[in-house]
């Protein structure tokens, strides 16, 4: 029994096609993948919650599915899941992982002989499962999924990782001997997916350090230890490095392993113009091209020091890439990037109300989330539930649901009077690029979140009229989730991204910077592109739960990473200069 988030997520999507497959109840269907799709995205492990008695705290788990996980992490199997599982044949939970393949299609594939993922590849690349049945399109679709799949790094999601090494850092600094922990390379840079988890400490006792670094709860291997270092591994298979530097030094071995290595490399030419070297322990002159090894140690006991002999402002962790930073720093030109305390409140908030939502509903009502942006110091927040879907509603019965909801949300107003509270919907755009609510509902908002929810396959070319026939009307204010990514699942899709850009900035319409832990979207080079054309952002949680309201830092790091500042920023602005760039809104 491994028992990792990814394990309990496969095991729960299992059981949801297991129960699809046997014709079983659409709720209960729902509420599996649901649970899956929290669990695969939590920024906890599954296991440590259930051994702290808090698998209630992950949204969309109840408390069926909370007594199945209890057996489950008690005895390894459940006797249901069990029971359910060996209705069909056991190849089909493995093909459903694939990007492409739903229960009745793996259904259909195991019918016509495919014994595995393996033998599924054989067979489209010969042709032969053509020949036994399946049609060609459906063969070069499950063929683009398979290329998905082997291109997916099985990287940690960063907030994933961002939690666990604050974990880590907490248990680290209770050891008198430390004087200063921090988080290495990429995760310091907070790039979106992660590795290995690398610390630095500072410390005049690195051995009492590293003593207590491999005795942390959770350790299940101890791969090497030294004196100053130290490698483990924790039952959830995240593997963790240590590294204990001088306080004299400490600087240094800071910058040396924040990385990026190309930023390294570019700051070593630096150093060496200067007739200096530059390494871990911090700097030396140079004579010939050679360092002085038996020459004084510039030591440098923040980044700042080092940065500073250098002759250069400090770049942020997050924009450490080599990618005109150092250029910058050099005629201290650096940009104020945006902040977390900056952030005055939160547009793309999901709740439980019943408005017949054409997707998934938020766990919280909408009182608990005006609750939760007033304890995180919000200005104002915004919900915006997913819309009505027109195909299975007229339209006079979408007018009298949103406007039922506008009431609801007014009342709340008048309640909370500390904070802004508005009424938005995350809005479908359709494949002809017009929003999915009629425009008689759309009159009632203050706001829309729109984005493209399916055909994300379309060609550039389709992709791109799309968003931009949706960035023309009047009534589009934040476009969601730009590029469509889901970070190890799904690639973003092709769109001609300057022309989008230029329209967005033309009719003001926000892009949205979306803090989703496999989200994280729009991208960072994306970011500093747009910025080019004077496009203005937002950035947003797309919370599915009051806990994910929290969520912010992250999509700020994008943010950062992009090089954006307080500025470009909306939700950093005060609220008369934010309501000029809400369209349907005209109220002071």
């Amino acid at each position: 029994m491994k028992g990792s988030n990814a394990d309990v997520a496969n095991l729960l999507k299992s059981v949801a096609t297991a129960i699809t497959l046997s014709k079983g109840n659409f709720f209960e269907i729902r509420a599996y993948n649901s649970a899956a799709d929290a669990i695969e995205h939590s920024t906890s492990e599954i296991k440590d919650l259930w051994q702290e008695g808090k698998l209630g705290d992950i949204p969309g788990v109840g408390k069926s599915i909370q007594s199945y996980l209890e057996e489950y992490f008690k005895t390894g199997k459940v006797k249901h899941f069990d029971s359910l599982l060996g209705r069909h044949p056991a190849v089909i939970y493995e093909l459903i992982k694939i990007p492409g393949i739903g229960p009745a299609t793996a259904l259909d594939l195991s019918k016509i002989g495919v014994k595995s993922i393996d033998d599924l590849k054989e067979k489209i690349e010969s042709g032969k499962i053509i020949k036994d049945g399946l049609s060609e399109k459906l063969s070069e679709k499950i063929g683009r999924g398979l290329l998905e799949i082997n291109s997916r790094t099985g990287r940690m999601l960063l907030p994933y990782a961002f939690s666990q090494a604050e974990k880590i850092l907490e248990y680290l600094k209770k050891s008198k001997d430390v004087i200063e922990a921090s988080p290495l390379g990429s995760l310091r840079r907070m790039v979106v997916t992660i590795g290995d988890l690398d610390f630095a400490v500072s410390s005049k006792n690195p051995s009492a350090v590293v003593d207590h670094f491999i005795k942390m709860p959770g350790v299940k291997e101890i791969q090497g230890q030294g004196e100053s270092k130290a490698s483990i591994v924790l039952e959830s298979g995240l593997h963790v490095d240590l590294l204990v530097g001088e306080p004299d030094s400490y600087g240094a071995l800071l910058q040396h392993f924040t990385g990026s290595k190309h930023h390294n490399v570019h700051l070593r030419s630096i150093a060496l113009d200067k007739g200096l070297s530059l390494s871990e322990y911090g700097l030396r002159k140079v004579v010939s091209g050679k360092s002085l090894e038996s020459g004084e140690v510039i030591h440098c006991k923040t980044e700042d020091n080092l940065y500073e002999i250098l002759g250069m402002q400090t770049p942020p962790p997050e924009i450490r890439e080599d990618t005109g930073e150092i250029e910058a720093a050099l005629i201290k030109g650096l940009p104020g990037l945006v902040n977390l305390k900056d952030i005055k409140g939160d547009f793309h908030l999901h709740s439980n109300f019943p408005i017949d939502s054409s997707h998934d509903y938020g766990t919280g009502s909408p009182e608990e989330i005006i609750k939760k942006g007033i304890e995180l110091g919000y200005k104002y927040v915004g919900l915006s539930d997913h819309a009505p879907a027109l195909g299975t509603h007229t339209k006079e019965e979408i007018l009298k649901l949103i406007e039922k909801r506008k009431k609801v949300i007014q009342e709340l107003q008048t309640k909370y009077k500390s904070i802004r509270v508005l009424n938005g919907l995350e809005i479908d755009i359709a494949s002809d690029g017009s929003l999915t609510v009629p425009e008689d509902s759309l009159k009632l908002l203050d706001y829309t979140v729109v984005g493209i929810h399916t055909g994300h396959k379309g060609s550039k070319e389709s992709i791109t009229k799309r968003i931009l026939t949706a960035l023309e009307s009047p009534y589009a204010t934040i476009l969601a989730h730009p590029t469509g990514r889901l970070i190890n699942e799904r690639d973003s899709y092709d769109a001609d991204w300057e022309e989008i850009f230029k329209i967005a900035a033309k009719n003001k319409k926000f892009l949205e910077i979306n803090s989703y832990p496999n989200r994280l979207d729009l991208r960072d080079d994306l970011i500093r592109m747009a910025l080019k054309f004077g496009v203005e952002f937002i950035i947003n949680t797309d919370s599915h739960s009051v806990e994910q309201m929290v969520n912010m830092p992250f999509g700020v790091s994008v943010a950062r990473r992009g090089w954006a500042t307080k500025k470009d920023i909306g939700n950093t602005w005060d609220w008369k200069d934010l309501r000029k760039w809400f369209t349907i809104t005209k109220e002071s």
